[in-house]
Formats: structure tokens, sequence, C-alpha cells
């Protein structure tokens, strides 16, 4: 564990360290989401949700000397990473370039990791205002941990590894980046406590979501009793499970465009099938 402690505290987090991190991460994110067969599945999570990036951001900010160097160094890593990640998937995308609209989401946790990452400094101190700022990282990784579980029950195992180290990444920043045993013992009571918390008031995950071709569309189904069907911002559907069962359902565009789905419940899971593209 000392071994391991050293790279959270003593590693020389130097500027050209921090660009082949944010190459390296960006290049395995974006390559690892080209691979067809792991589509919603925990191994292309690092490239839709920011869990494993609280393991990234932390081992630079606690390598700093200095507050302001941790919070620039953590900006430039996410500032070089994210754009890279999208970059690099344009030749692979449909609509090439348009793949950046997603880049909104990661460009506002870039501009967030300025302030953030000035507050996650504290943790270097091992005090109980570590404890705190620790707890925000923790809490976060122990909601996920659950959002991932109840995603994996309705569709088993997708996302289970997922869950399993978001849950393990909390205890092990625990263990790495507090000393005093009562600080550990007070961050891992917070741990089980938004866990049990997260996991009593949620339940499993019964929606799926899908983007059609840009436009607006409006849909037609014919079975309304098995799923419920959202669009939000024209091309943003998101079905809700009702009960088992399936049901044929037309989407239309503007441009009088088709697209015709299959669509199953079973327990809570969803599943599209799709008829045409034409």
């Amino acid at each position: 564990m000392q071994t391991i402690k050293k790279y959270f505290g003593e590693f020389n987090m130097t500027w050209p360290k921090v660009i082949i991190l944010a190459v390296i991460t960006a290049l395995y994110t974006a390559l690892i989401n080209q691979v067809s067969f792991l589509q919603d599945t925990s191994f292309q999570d690092i490239a839709v949700y920011p869990d494993w990036w609280f393991l990234f951001a932390i081992f630079i900010i606690v390598n700093c000397k200095k507050w302001w160097e941790a919070s620039l160094k953590c900006f430039v890593f996410f500032l070089v990473s994210q754009p890279l990640i999208y970059l690099i998937e344009v030749p692979f995308y449909a609509y090439g370039w348009d793949i950046f609209r997603y880049y909104d989401y990661w460009f506002k946790i870039t501009v967030l990791t300025l302030p953030g990452a000035a507050i996650a400094f504290q943790l270097k101190k091992k005090n109980w205002i570590s404890v705190l700022v620790l707890s925000v990282a923790t809490g976060y990784l122990s909601w996920a941990s659950v959002h991932y579980f109840r995603a994996a029950q309705a569709n088993f195992p997708n996302h289970l590894l997922s869950a399993v180290f978001c849950l393990a990444l909390a205890v092990f920043f625990v263990f790495i980046l507090l000393d005093k045993k009562k600080h550990c013992i007070t961050a891992l009571a917070i741990i089980a406590a938004v866990f049990i918390a997260v996991f009593a008031f949620t339940k499993i995950d019964d929606t799926m979501e899908m983007y059609l071709d840009e436009g607006k569309w409006t849909f037609s189904a014919e079975d309304k009793s098995v799923v419920t069907v959202e669009i939000v911002e024209g091309n943003h559907v998101t079905m809700s499970a009702i009960h088992d069962g399936t049901t044929f359902i037309r989407f239309e565009n503007t441009a009088g465009v088709e697209r015709n789905y299959l669509v199953t419940v079973s327990g809570v899971s969803i599943w599209i099938d799709a008829i045409d593209e034409d």
C-alpha cells in the first residue's frame, strides 16, 4: 500500500507527463468506443461517464505542489484529452465532424476543473477538510456504482464491472489519500451511507435511449401499453418499459423519412430491432 501511495503524492507530475497522460487516455477512449460488440458495456463507460476521469484528475492534483499548478494541469489534461477523443473518432462517425456536438458536456466539465482542482488540492492536507472534499468524489462514485448496478440488473451483465469499479475506487481513494484511522472510518461510513441511501431510493433502470438522424421526428406505436415514448430535442428518443410485450413503432421526420422498429419488453429490459433503414 505504501508503494502505491507514493504515486499519489510523490510522483513528479511534470507538464510533459500531463500531456502524455492526456494523449494516452484519449487514444484508449476513442478506440475502445469503436469496438461494436462492447457497446453498452462497462468497457465503453469511460467514453460516456466521468468515473475513470476522477482517477486521472485526482492522480494529477495530489502530485502537484501548488493549488494553482493542480488547477492548471488538471484543466489542460481535460482540455487536451476530451477534444482529442472526438477528433480521433471523426473518421469512424457517420456524420463526421458533427460528433463534436457531444463535446458540450465535457467542455463544461473541463471548465469546472479549474475551481474543482483548486478545491481538491485540499486532499494533500489529509485533515477533516480533506475528508469533506474526498466525500464529494466518493459520494458520486457510490451513486454511480448503484446506477451501474441497476443497469446491470436490467441487462445483465452489462455495466456490472463499472458498478464494482466505482465502489472499489471510492474505497481505494480513502486508504490512499487519508492517513488517520478516524478519517478513514468517517470517509468509509459516508460511502456506505450514500450507497445504501441511493440503493434504497432507486429502482432498476427501465429506460432505453436512442438518437435518430438530425431533424424533427414524430412517432406512432402499434401497442401503446408496452412502452412510453418521449422525443426531446427533435431526435433524442427515450423509451420506458410498461409491461412485457412487443410493439411496432414508426418514426417519421418532417422530410418524410421513416424509421421502423420492433420493440420488445422483457422484465424491465427493452430490446430494439430495426426493421428497415430506408
